[in-house]
């Protein structure tokens, strides 16, 4: 075979590897699983909760080819802690889990539990990545994602169902993108290592 041969083959192979990468599913079944049963209880799946979604970025860029912000991830996954916080608050009975009957309303508290847990494991995740340097004219689009998602009020029931609305295609496009590049390289042999 000559080595222009060998070059294309192993060009070929390369791309497949990354289109394969790029589709994998990283929302587990048990996470999956819990998502589908709060959203059914919860009726997240009403048009009025998906027409206007809270993290518009994600589905603007969700491919990661595009210069995605680990910022806006973070800051991201810090509003889904807090709303977290606020829903399984055992002191006070929330008021999107209220209107839930007693059984119910705790069954959909275990699935946030899982779901809380997930996007502790995927917070962890990120946590030590370092950001891409991005083009200066980015910077204000980026800062103007970042004052949004500032001013969400996260004790607001819309914006709690419309974050667990989209929980599912959060989790992937983060993950994706964690996957795909953000992970200094010493840690990604770490993590290579661990699985």
């Amino acid at each position: 075979m000559s080595s222009c041969t060998g070059a294309l083959l192993l060009l070929i192979l390369t791309g497949l590897v990354m289109a394969s990468a790029a589709h994998r599913n990283y929302v587990s079944d048990n996470m999956r699983y819990a998502h589908n049963y709060v959203a059914h209880r919860l009726n997240l799946t009403k048009p009025h909760i998906g027409n206007d979604p809270l993290f518009t970025f994600i589905k603007n860029n969700a491919s990661c080819l595009r210069q995605h912000n680990l910022s806006l991830f973070n800051k991201t996954l810090d509003i889904y802690l807090r709303m977290f916080s606020i829903i399984l608050d055992d002191t006070t009975t929330s008021p999107l889990l209220k209107p839930l009957s007693g059984k119910v309303q705790e069954a959909v508290k275990s699935n946030l539990t899982e779901l809380h847990r997930k996007v502790l494991e995927l917070k962890d995740l990120l946590q030590g990545q370092n950001p891409r340097h991005h083009r200066p004219g980015h910077r204000s689009k980026r800062e103007n994602l970042l004052s949004k998602l500032d001013n969400i009020q996260v004790d607001d029931v819309l914006n709690q169902k419309k974050a667990l609305a989209e929980l599912k295609v959060f989790y992937q496009a983060a993950s994706v993108c964690h996957y795909r590049g953000y992970v200094p390289a010493a840690d990604s042999a770490h993590i290579a290592a661990a699985k």
